[in-house]
């Protein structure tokens, strides 16, 4: 996947993730002067992984995970790493079932009458 394909707001995410790993001078840890370089690479991983992105649901995971990775991690961690700390996406609330019109329940107690007077004559 080319740069230009990745969603600009999860490239920023990435790379403000990497930069906090990278003050931590991990073990293993690229070059400071790779920040551009790693973070595209690790936002093509994630993208490559998790199918759709939305920016308002995703990108506060995207900085949980790596605020817990960074809290969790003692050597330079892999791309597929984020993964095992990045939370669930928010659920949208249940909707309520609509009531029934009042038309619409005399129109069912109708139909199960008729439905009722059919089976008792069987």
């Amino acid at each position: 996947m080319s740069a230009e394909s990745l969603p600009g707001w999860l490239v920023a995410e990435v790379a403000e993730g990497i930069q906090r790993l990278l003050v931590l001078r991990l073990e293993g840890c690229p070059p400071a002067d790779a920040v551009e370089a790693v973070a595209l690479a690790w936002a093509d991983a994630i993208v490559m992984r998790g199918g759709l992105w939305d920016e308002a649901l995703d990108a506060p995971r995207l900085r949980a995970a790596f605020r817990h990775l960074a809290a969790h991690v003692t050597r330079w961690p892999a791309p597929s790493e984020l993964w095992q700390h990045m939370p669930a996406r928010p659920q949208p609330p249940a909707l309520d079932r609509p009531a029934p019109a009042p038309q619409d329940k005399e129109r069912i107690l109708a139909l199960l009458q008729q439905a009722r007077r059919r089976l008792v004559r069987s």
